[in-house]
Formats: C-alpha cells, structure tokens, sequence
C-alpha cells in the first residue's frame, strides 16, 4: 500500500480522497506513470475511467505491469531508455486486485489483507482444518505480490501463514534460512508456528 500517496479530486463542490499506483502506459512507447485511484471507484489512467474500464485498460495492455525486452520506455520526463534484461514482478490480473484493494481502503472497508490477518488470528486461537481452509483462501485473496507482509513483520515475513497452509517446508524458503545455509551455519535459524501443517516428507530430508 503507498503509505505516502495521498490525493483528492474534485467532483463537484466535493473532494473525493484517492492514492495511486505505479505502472506504465501503452501508447506508442511505454510511459511510467502514477495511476490515480479513488474511493469513489474512479481510476486515472492518462483518463477518468470506472473501475470495470480501467480493467479493460489493463486486459487490453494500455495499462502495463510488464515491460517486453526492447520497450521503448519514458521515465517521467527524465529519461527515454530502450528495456532489456526485464524482470516483472506484479501481474496484471494482480494489479487489479491491488487497485480494488485501494478502493476498499479508501471507503473504510476491511481489505483481503485485513480478512487475512483476522483469519490467521482465528487460527491462531482454534487450530482446526476449517479455519486452516479459511485462512488460505484469505491469504490467496491477497494480490500475489502484496504476500509477504501481510502479518507486518519485516523478519519472519508471511511464513508463518504459509506453513499453516501450505505445510512445515515453507520454512526452507525463507531468507533467513538460505543465507545461513549457504554460509556453513548451523543451527539453522527456524520459525515456531504452532497448527503449521505437517510435512509428508521423512524428517531426515528435512535438516538443513
């Protein structure tokens, strides 16, 4: 969430509250731009659009979360560069969600990230396979690449939620642990998650 982006627009005698997003442009080259987004369902997206436009705009690659190799790509006025070596990391279905999250948001309405975190509160006091269900389907609600700190915890990042849902091997993809790995450590450094689903693998396959 862009914590920092705070915006309004007018309607009339009233303003309407938004925030924006980053993502590029499609027309002719590709344009990195702010894409304004606003509680009344409105999006800016080089035009006011409503929200089931703006999703058109993104299916029919106007708006843009993935530059191809060679895109010919202006930065704000700043820079004109042609793209390669490219690595994308929000897709666009992804990036629809995160704007109807906005939206969410900016009316006050719980958002899947916030359903999320009450799921795995709920877990957390009943460890029971429906709740176990509950938590995963709010925790895959979440745009894909907004899965990382949903619990707000900048150490341990979602891992706890996903070995609750996706099983106790989770843990080998965590940062903390492939660094110590790779550096000769042990004890491997590891994350206590009472309920984390249990492993199918033999225990010796799983000492790092």
């Amino acid at each position: 969430m862009p914590w920092h982006a705070r915006i309004t627009r007018k309607e009339g005698d009233a303003e309407v509250a938004g925030t924006y997003l980053h993502a590029f442009i499609h027309n002719g080259d590709y344009y990195f731009s702010e894409i304004k987004v606003f509680a009344d369902g409105k999006v800016d997206c080089w035009g006011l659009v409503d929200f089931e436009t703006f999703k058109q705009k993104v299916r029919s690659g106007w708006v843009v979360t993935k530059l191809p190799e060679g895109a010919r790509t202006s930065l704000s006025g700043i820079a004109l560069f042609i793209a390669n070596e490219v690595k994308s990391f929000v897709e666009p279905e992804e990036f629809i969600k995160e704007v109807a999250e906005e939206i969410e948001r900016l009316n006050g309405r719980p958002t899947a990230r916030d359903r999320c975190r009450a799921a795995y509160g709920a877990f957390q006091k009943e460890q029971t396979e429906a709740n176990r269900g509950e938590l995963k389907r709010a925790y895959e609600s979440v745009p894909e690449h907004l899965r990382r700190y949903v619990l707000g915890d900048m150490d341990v990042k979602d891992f706890p939620i996903r070995m609750i849902i996706y099983g106790e091997d989770e843990i080998e993809k965590w940062s903390h642990r492939i660094a110590s790995r790779e550096l000769g450590l042990r004890p491997l450094p590891t994350i206590r998650v009472p309920g984390a689903k249990k492993s199918k693998k033999p225990w010796w396959k799983l000492w790092g």
